[in-house]
């Protein structure tokens, strides 16, 4: 049985210290981000990303709430390019007053060679807003989240794939009045509709009984301009960090209930450059 397990590890070892040149394939989709969670695409190496995420409410409001205008929501981040194989970022959002962070980190790139890129992803994240939890319930460690997940993506030239099994442990949850825990995992499909455009569809699934909540189902399209990448999106849900994306859930697609966005994603190249 032992050996079983050490097969896979011995495969990956020889071909991360082969330390031969591949003809690497490019992955379909094109954002750090797939539509709301992570995608195997990091930060070139010195490169910082600036993310200006926005989700608009509910659209069936109407031209009275200009389709969710009156309801939006946003995100500000970073992340930036520490070598070639890790990403750090940093966010925060205006719902709840919310601070993220997370880092990724490369472990294989789809190449002729070999057929997956693989990356670990580990984040965590923090609201800050005040007089909104209970006392007992309102310590750093209670409402701190966090969450990891292994990405895996294929691609050729026109279709790619992505899976992302991963964990995630709730902070408290004033709605269940809880913290928990959850095995998730995340498929998502990109189309390349040109060189400059493609489309992402994007499921994420949990496995716990107790959040009985719509699961998280998007839309995206993405336009490269060449120094910024455009992502226009409709989902279910309207948070952009991980444990709002999972467990705050008040769209439904079969009730036309959805909210409309977009990610504007800025690209600096900062002069020192890590080897």
């Amino acid at each position: 049985m032992r050996q079983l397990f050490l097969l896979p590890l011995l495969v990956f070892s020889g071909y991360f210290l082969s330390g031969q040149e591949t003809e690497t394939i490019k992955n379909a989709s094109r954002g750090t981000k797939f539509v709301n969670g992570q995608s195997v695409n990091l930060a070139e190496n010195g490169e910082m990303l600036l993310l200006i995420q926005h989700r608009f409410g509910d659209i069936t409001g109407g031209l009275y709430e200009l389709f969710g205008l009156d309801q939006a929501s946003m995100r500000l981040g970073f992340e930036y390019g520490l070598g070639k194989n890790i990403n750090l970022g940093i966010g925060r959002s205006t719902f709840m007053k919310t601070y993220d962070a997370f880092g990724k980190l490369k472990l294989a790139t789809q190449s002729v060679q070999f057929p997956l890129s693989l990356v670990l992803t580990a984040g965590g994240s923090i609201p800050t807003l005040r007089n909104f939890f209970p006392e007992k319930n309102d310590s750093f460690s209670d409402k701190f989240s966090g969450n990891a997940q292994v990405n895996i993506a294929w691609s050729n030239s026109r279709f790619g794939i992505q899976v992302s099994p991963g964990y995630l442990k709730t902070g408290y949850l004033p709605v269940l009045a809880k913290s928990l825990s959850m095995v998730t995992t995340g498929v998502g499909v990109s189309v390349k509709l040109s060189k400059k455009a493609s489309a992402n569809l994007e499921y994420l699934y949990h496995f716990n009984p107790d959040l009985k909540n719509n699961k998280p189902l998007s839309l995206g399209f993405d336009v490269d301009t060449g120094g910024h990448l455009f992502q226009l999106i409709v989902s279910n849900s309207q948070r952009m960090f991980e444990q709002g994306i999972y467990t705050d859930i008040s769209g439904d697609w079969l009730k036309g209930k959805l909210f409309f966005g977009f990610n504007l994603v800025r690209s600096f190249n900062l002069r020192y450059q890590y080897e």
